[in-house]
């Protein structure tokens, strides 16, 4: 689906949106869907093993705001885990099925393949496995099965999930059909260290003049995706400047210095780009003696308290849901 992203006031004006609402509006609900009931495992004949059709797997949870009649569309968020994480997993650290995070939101979290995405160097390529036709099918799928407002589906990704929200946002196509994105300690790497190119020159959004808004938000202490990029002992990562950096250009941001607050007691040092009168299109957050992990404020077991070094005083889902809420496509 074709479309703009705009910017979405939340001060004093009234803006009234037109919802694009997808095809599976007023269609009967599956039956074991429920409105704020339990998140479901659903299954999906799938494409992205290439030349073979691959039964795989995504939970699904509605919020208890979506519409019994599933006439009422609804905004998307796909959030993808981090390597040898199941969905499940990234569902109780992030809290976004809990109406504290998120009240209006579908939520849907892919399963990734032997709990990995395409993007890290121990992946197979794309010529093997495209975990982007998977997210491809799983959007197809629920929007003909689900009232969802094609002008409000977002993707967040941590770590090695990060990295393939990423590479949605340089996808020429995919990223027409969301709206915004964010990676929170998101692995991407230099060409040099894959075995094809994808984060630099596989990185063609092909924007022609529209904004991409992209946040990202990366522990100061990362010792498995390390900020300046020098792993040890794994593959070097590409250093988080310079994904930044490159995304401020590409949204036409790079004439206007960013506006850099310190944040949450002065643990976050958070940077905002605003590009062509929208605000906030680009958003990083470098997070003061944190480690590699989703920052909350509630202890989340391990090995992610490890990794971590420990909660935060600040919760990565409220940040990053509240944020998408400023976004939306035009269609």
């Amino acid at each position: 689906m074709p479309g703009i992203t705009t910017f979405i006031s939340v001060g004093a004006t009234l803006i009234t949106l037109v919802l694009a609402s997808s095809s599976g509006c007023s269609k009967a609900l599956p039956s074991n869907l429920t409105p704020g009931g339990t998140t479901q495992v659903l299954t999906i004949s799938s494409k992205s093993v290439i030349g073979k059709t691959t039964q795989r797997e995504y939970r699904v949870h509605l919020p208890s705001t979506f519409s019994a009649k599933n006439n009422a569309a609804a905004p998307l968020i796909i959030a993808l885990h981090g390597q040898l994480q199941p969905a499940r997993s990234m569902e109780a650290i992030t809290g976004l099925s809990t109406p504290a995070f998120n009240k209006n939101a579908i939520v849907v979290y892919p399963e990734g393949l032997n709990q990995q995405w395409l993007s890290d160097p121990s992946a197979p390529p794309s010529s093997v496995l495209d975990d982007r036709i998977f997210i491809t099918e799983i959007l197809n799928s629920v929007s003909s099965t689900l009232c969802i407002d094609e002008s409000r589906i977002y993707a967040a990704g941590l770590s090695n999930g990060g990295g393939l929200t990423g590479l949605l946002a340089c996808d020429p196509v995919l990223n027409k059909r969301f709206a915004a994105y964010a990676g929170v300690a998101a692995a991407m790497y230099p060409d040099s260290t894959l075995t094809e190119p994808l984060f630099v020159a596989g990185c063609n959004p092909q924007l022609s003049g529209r904004k991409l808004p992209i946040m990202e938000l990366h522990g100061l202490n990362d010792s498995v995706i390390a900020y300046g990029g020098n792993n040890s002992p794994s593959p070097n990562s590409l250093p988080l400047p310079t994904w930044i950096n490159a995304w401020v250009s590409r949204n036409g941001c790079s004439s206007t210095q960013p506006s850099v607050l310190t944040l949450e007691g002065g643990d976050v040092t958070e940077s905002r780009w605003s590009c062509g009168g929208a605000k906030d299109v680009v958003v990083h957050r470098q997070i003061k003696d944190f480690g590699h992990g989703w920052p909350s404020t509630s202890a989340q077991g391990e090995p992610f308290e490890t990794l971590r070094l420990g909660p935060t005083t600040w919760n990565a889902s409220s940040l990053v849901v509240d944020w998408f809420n400023k976004w939306t496509l035009k269609v």
